[in-house]
């Protein structure tokens, strides 16, 4: 049988779960699409004298893999807030939560910068480096013309998350780098193509998934003001109904950007009609933002889905283990 290997440096540069023992009752990692950033948990059963939680700005790197595998570096994670809970049967647990080092960095100073006459690639560029790191692009997203955004009081990171939005994309830092990919793509921010999650009705350990009826639009519209003619305008994506339009919120700044954001919004409109998840056996090569294919679930098996963010729990009892928990969106998309 085999078993799960796990591995959490610390700043000495050793593996500090064997000489925390017995006293790990489960690490949990969360790998996110984007958007949010990675999390680490890792209980911890504790008896009187209860210890102390881990001091602040404690940094973490998470290695993970099956024993006859290569292990996967999750990244480096730093200490948020730590829980004390008691209950009968558990006893005394303290869990400790971390975050994306990347994410936490990027996301302290607020700041106010322009751009004029640039790209969308240019943009998210000159943000990492601003932070001390480097921007990887989705080439549909790239080279997208902007002629003027303004960040006003807010982090890098708050300014990149809220743009992307706009665009239908997503960023996610992780090892140094801000991948910028595009929802529902199936691919890296490089453009590479992200292995799909086959998942067997065989293989579930549990399993809650929904469609929902939400209301379908034929048209997704997004409104921005024309100077040349000195009135509003609308650029329109199509959506997946037949009728009914659905217009953003907020006007764009420009035609450009008021077409990408109808799509933007079309596509958040697809991805809602479905959610939920499976728990499978833990998968080393699972990447957040997978294409999903089921097998063995009989009508549900055509559901066209994207896993939005992937949870892994290892256990450390007689019965632990590796399990993973894929949170699903749909993948349909609208243009």
């Amino acid at each position: 049988m085999r078993k799960p290997v796990v591995q959490i440096i610390g700043a000495s540069g050793t593996d500090l779960l064997p000489g925390w023992g017995s006293a790990v009752m489960a690490v949990r990692f969360t790998d996110c699409e984007g958007g949010e950033a990675d999390e680490l948990e890792i209980d911890f059963s504790v008896a009187p004298p209860l210890q102390a939680p881990p001091a602040k700005d404690t940094k973490y790197r998470l290695l993970y893999g099956w024993d006859a595998s290569a292990l996967k570096d999750a990244g480096l994670f730093t200490f948020q807030n730590a829980s004390l809970n008691f209950d009968p049967e558990r006893g005394w647990v303290m869990t400790v939560t971390c975050r994306s080092a990347d994410f936490v960095d990027a996301d302290k100073a607020a700041d106010m910068e322009h751009f004029e006459e640039t790209t969308a690639g240019d943009i998210f560029r000159k943000l990492a480096t601003g932070v001390g790191k480097s921007a990887t692009v989705h080439p549909s997203i790239d080279d997208i013309a902007i002629p003027y955004r303004l960040r006003h009081q807010q982090s890098a990171m708050g300014f990149a998350q809220a743009f992307a939005d706009e665009l239908g994309a997503t960023v996610k830092p992780a090892n140094g780098r801000w991948l910028v990919t595009m929802k529902n793509s199936g691919e890296t921010a490089g453009g590479s193509t992200i292995p799909t999650l086959t998942i067997s009705a065989d293989d579930v350990t549990s399993c809650g998934l929904s469609t929902e009826g939400r209301p379908e639009y034929g048209e997704v519209q997004a409104s921005y003001f024309d100077e040349d003619r000195g009135f509003s305008r609308l650029e329109a994506a199509r959506g997946l109904g037949q009728a009914a339009r659905f217009l953003a919120l907020h006007p764009a700044p420009s035609a450009g950007e008021a077409k990408q954001r109808s799509k933007a919004e079309a596509l958040d409109l697809a991805r809602a009609t479905i959610d939920g998840n499976v728990t499978v056996e833990g998968d080393v090569q699972a990447m957040a933002g997978a294409p999903v294919e089921l097998i063995g679930f009989g009508g549900w098996a055509g559901l066209n889905m994207v896993a939005q963010t992937i949870t892994h729990e290892f256990t450390f009892d007689e019965s632990g283990g590796w399990l993973m928990t894929p949170e699903f969106a749909a993948r349909t998309k609208a243009s």
